[in-house]
C-alpha cells in the first residue's frame, strides 16, 4: 500500500510531541517561519528574495548541483548560481535555463574569478557532486576561508562533509551560521574525527542536521534540538539531500533576513535561524516525499519531488 501524504494539521498532530525550539511547540515553530517568508506584494526587487549559490558539480555528478539549484529556486530565491568543474557545466545548463552556470572550479586562478561573485551571494552551499578530487578539494577549503572572512552563510553537504571530517578547522569559529547535513554514515565519521569535545569544539554557529528516517538537529551549543520523522517514505532515490540543502538555503536567507521577528528569549538568533530553517526544509522536502511517493511508489525519482515543492510549500506555509 502507498504510504499517504499529510496535511498541515496532521504534520502538526503527528509531531506534537517534538520541540523544535526549546519552550515551542511545531505549530508555534511554523508560524514563524510563515513570519519570514517574503511577501509577494510586488514591493522586492529580483534578488531580493535570495541569491544562492551552489559550489559542486563534477564530470562524473552533475545532478546533485541541479537539484540543489532547483529546489532553493522552487522554494522561492530568485537567483542560483552553480560554480563547477568544465566538464559539467554544458550538461548542467542543459538541465534548466533557470540555473547560472560558472565552470571555474577547475581554471587557473577560480578563486580570483569566484570571489568576484561570492559576495553578491546571500548563503553558500557546498558540496552537492562536488567529488573528491585533490585539487578541487584545496580549491574549496580556501573558498571556505573566503566565504567566512566575508561572513556568508554556508551549509555544507555530500563531499563537503568529507572535506569537513579531513579538516574541522575549516569551520572552526566560522564568522556566519554554518549548517553541517550529514546522513548517519557522515555524521558518524564527522563525531569520531572530533572526539569527545564533539561539535562543541568547532565554536558557537554551528548547526548539524542528522538526516535519516528521523531528522535530527543540534546546535553546537546544545541549546535547540529537535527531531523530526512525520512525511517521508521508504523510498531512498539519490537526489533528496540535494533538494533539503538547497531548500534549506533559501529558508536560511529568508529567517536572517528577518532576525528581527525571531524575538524568543535570549536564544542566539542565528542559530535559531538556522534551526527553524532546517525544521521548514526538513518538513518541507519530507511532505514532497511523501506526495511523489503516493503517485509514483517505487519508481519514485527525485525529479518526481521537484513537481511537489509548491504543493508542500501551500500545504505547510500557505502562499
Amino acid at each position: 500500500m502507498l504510504m499517504q501524504y499529510f496535511s498541515t494539521a496532521q504534520l502538526l498532530r503527528s509531531c506534537s510531541h517534538l520541540r523544535p525550539i526549546s519552550g515551542m511547540d511545531p505549530t508555534n515553530t511554523i508560524t514563524l517561519i510563515k513570519k519570514c517568508i517574503p511577501s509577494l506584494d510586488g514591493t522586492h526587487h529580483k534578488g531580493q528574495a535570495g541569491r544562492i549559490g551552489v559550489v559542486g558539480g563534477s564530470l562524473e555528478y552533475t545532478g546533485a548541483p541541479y537539484y540543489a539549484g532547483m529546489s532553493a529556486l522552487k522554494v522561492g530565491a530568485d537567483l542560483v548560481h552553480i560554480f563547477c568543474t568544465t566538464p559539467a557545466a554544458t550538461v548542467i545548463k542543459s538541465y534548466s535555463p533557470e540555473l547560472i552556470v560558472h565552470p571555474l572550479l577547475d581554471t587557473i586562478n577560480p578563486l580570483n574569478e569566484i570571489s568576484l561573485w561570492v559576495e553578491r551571494l546571500h548563503v553558500m552551499v557546498i558540496g552537492p557532486g562536488l567529488g573528491r578530487d585533490a585539487k578541487i578539494l584545496r580549491v574549496i577549503s580556501e573558498l571556505i576561508k573566503l566565504i567566512g572572512s566575508k561572513k556568508i552563510p554556508l551549509i555544507i553537504d555530500a563531499d563537503g562533509l568529507y572535506l569537513i571530517t579531513q579538516n574541522p578547522e575549516l569551520v572552526k569559529d566560522f564568522s556566519s551560521p554554518v549548517i553541517l547535513t550529514p546522513n548517519k554514515i557522515e555524521y558518524e565519521r564527522l563525531i569520531n574525527k572530533l572526539g569527545e569535545t564533539g561539535f562543541t569544539a568547532l565554536g558557537k554557529n554551528i548547526t548539524i542536521l542528522q538526516k535519516g528516517e528521523t531528522d535530527e538537529l543540534i546546535s553546537s551549543n546544545s541549546e535547540l534540538k529537535w527531531k523530526y520523522n512525520t512525511g517521508g517514505s521508504g523510498r531512498r532515490c539519490g537526489g533528496q539531500g540535494d533538494l533539503l540543502s538547497g531548500s534549506i538555503a533559501t529558508f536560511l536567507h529568508w529567517t536572517l533576513a528577518s532576525s528581527d521577528k525571531l524575538d524568543i528569549g535570549e536564544t542566539n538568533k542565528e542559530l535559531l535561524a538556522s534551526s527553524i530553517s532546517c525544521f521548514a526544509a526538513s518538513a518541507l522536502i519530507r511532505l514532497c516525499n511523501s506526495k511523489a511517493f503516493h503517485e509514483k511508489g517505487r519508481s519514485m525519482l527525485a525529479t518526481d519531488m521537484i513537481e511537489h515543492i509548491h504543493g508542500a510549500f501551500q500545504d505547510l506555509y500557505g502562499e
